[in-house]
């Protein structure tokens, strides 16, 4: 019962994943539709037009990371999405000092996590092959 339900966990992952894919492609053409149709007249215009589309695409890029994790079952890719969702918090609606200071704090935290809290790439891929199987451990017997 316990198998089954992860297998369809597994896949329900990977639906989902696809769906943030297929919405992350929609929207991509639908900015690309948008930036082609609009003009800038003025300075502050354009200054409003880039934060619009910085926004964008930073949401963009998000999905997409998000969809990554997702489909490669990869948790170690979580500091990343993090830091994507801060830079875009301190790049697009950052009013005060106190909140690019915290941003920037934060940001030096998910690297100090990502560095010494995570295990190293080799040490993961060897843990993900015993646990699918591929990779048996032979237990030395105890009596010799």
């Amino acid at each position: 019962m316990m198998k089954f339900i992860n297998k369809l966990l597994f896949w329900l992952e990977m639906f989902i994943g696809l769906i943030i894919i297929a919405v992350v492609i929609f929207g991509l053409v639908m900015f690309i539709g948008l930036i082609s149709q609009h003009r800038v007249a003025s300075w502050s215009e354009f200054h409003s037009t880039f934060e619009i589309i910085m926004g964008n695409l930073f949401l963009l890029v998000i999905g997409l990371e998000m969809a990554v994790m997702m489909i490669r079952r990869r948790i170690e890719l979580l500091p990343e999405i993090l830091a994507f969702v801060i830079a875009r918090k301190l790049l697009l609606t950052t009013t005060g000092i106190y909140e690019i200071a915290i941003g920037v704090v934060a940001i030096a935290g998910l690297f100090a996590v990502r560095k010494y809290l995570s295990k190293c790439e080799t040490c993961l891929r060897f843990e993900r092959l015993i646990a699918s199987k591929e990779i048996k451990l032979e237990k030395e017997d105890e009596g010799k």
